[in-house]
């Protein structure tokens, strides 16, 4: 009876498309003409958006979010916070989400896909967090020393730094005195990428942001960095050849 038992769990369980999560950011083109970014979702899978600005800052909502059809998708705002928690109730539908932004007089429209029918892979990605920059400045948001000239929105290469998928090219750079096992260092053409969660004091050519704190930036090659750890300054020496 306990086999029997047993068995009968693993066959309910059992999910035809396994789930490969993902975290990941994109910047939204506003602009007439362009393709809405996707939210890729599976039913028993929940997918959390952020909306953050062209500097990194979280960019609160203005109104509840509307979901084109309620039957198949789900989207629940946490009041005051640039956050929305989506869950699919159906595999194989599509749809979109509409989003209002503080101060912000464009809408914002997520394509939501629970899945392909014509695809016969038996894994999907499944964007379990999904950053969307904005193009703009958050109400609210400190001016700061980051102008528009130095803030990445649409750098692919800077992206798949971001992202934790550097490009083939790319060489990974050691430092020395990197404590944080999050500050990681590339060369590629002839740049330094840096992708950290610490601020940097050392003058930098770009930069791009995620949710989390996280950054890359993109500077001239030079042995050594200084980043603000704690409210102090901390320098660390990359192996440059």
């Amino acid at each position: 009876m306990r086999k029997g038992y047993d068995r009968t769990r693993k066959a309910k369980a059992f999910r035809p498309v396994r789930t490969i999560p993902r975290i990941s950011s994109i910047t939204v083109d506003l602009a007439p003409g362009s393709t809405p970014p996707i939210a890729r979702m599976l039913p028993g899978e929940m997918t959390t958006l952020m909306f953050l600005d062209a500097t990194g800052a979280p960019w609160p909502l203005a109104a509840a979010p509307r979901v084109s059809d309620s039957r198949y998708f789900d989207a629940e705002w946490l009041k005051g916070t640039a956050t929305v928690v989506l869950s699919g109730l159906s595999p194989y539908e599509d749809g979109n989400l509409s989003v209002l932004l503080e101060g912000f007089a464009t809408p914002v429209v997520i394509k939501l896909a629970t899945g392909e029918p014509d695809s016969k892979s038996d894994s999907r990605v499944v964007d379990y967090r999904l950053d969307l920059r904005i193009p703009g400045r958050a109400p609210g948001t400190p001016d700061g020393k980051m102008g528009p000239a130095k803030i990445a929105l649409y750098d692919e290469t800077m992206q798949r730094f971001l992202d934790g998928i550097p490009p083939p090219a790319a060489k990974a750079v050691r430092i020395d005195g990197a404590r944080d096992i999050r500050t990681k260092a590339w060369a590629l053409d002839g740049a330094l990428f840096l992708r950290t969660d610490l601020d940097i004091q050392t003058a930098f050519d770009q930069s791009i942001a995620a949710g989390d704190g996280t950054r890359v930036y993109r500077l001239p090659p030079t042995p050594f960095i200084t980043f603000s750890e704690g409210g102090r300054s901390v320098t660390m020496q990359l192996e440059i050849d």
